[in-house]
């Protein structure tokens, strides 16, 4: 089932992959065909959504990345899709209307990130006090120090 749809992935938006572990595939896309990607893997019956995951390589020089993990639930076959974030422009279309489930992932990796998922209609605070928005705390450039409120001294 994955080798059809990597060669799916080839023919129809030129996009290569490659295994990620014995049920899984690897497949590396760009911002702008992310949205496609995800309906066709939708329609191929990967339609169970495991979760959006941000990772920050801005110490490597690298940026972002999102990480979106679909299965298929009647194979037990996994797809990851990668797609690339500049740090100069940290912004991903959402999916949260094709898998509503991702929509608080998505909340999440914009509210511990600063990745801005343009479209979800809840990019609001979800775990952070209000007064703390914008400071982004799972990045590694966070200075916990700088933000940490001074404990109650011990009696």
């Amino acid at each position: 089932m994955l080798e059809e749809i990597r060669e799916k992935l080839k023919s129809q938006f030129g996009l290569e992959s490659e295994s990620y572990d014995t049920n899984m595939l690897l497949v590396k896309c760009d911002r702008n065909q992310l949205r496609d990607l995800m309906r066709f893997l939708k329609e191929n019956g990967f339609n169970y959504p495991h979760t959006v995951s941000v990772v920050d390589y801005t110490p490597k020089g690298e940026g972002f990345q999102a990480n979106y993990v679909l299965e298929n639930l009647n194979s037990k076959k996994f797809v990851m899709v990668r797609v690339s974030i500049p740090e100069e422009d940290l912004t991903v279309p959402t999916v949260s209307d094709i898998f509503p489930p991702l929509q608080p992932h998505e909340r999440e990796a914009w509210e511990m990130f600063g990745v801005e998922f343009i479209g979800n209609p809840r990019l609001e605070v979800m775990l952070l006090p209000e007064w703390a928005e914008g400071w982004f705390p799972l990045r590694k450039s966070y200075d916990f120090k700088k933000h940490r409120k001074p404990s109650k001294e011990k009696k």
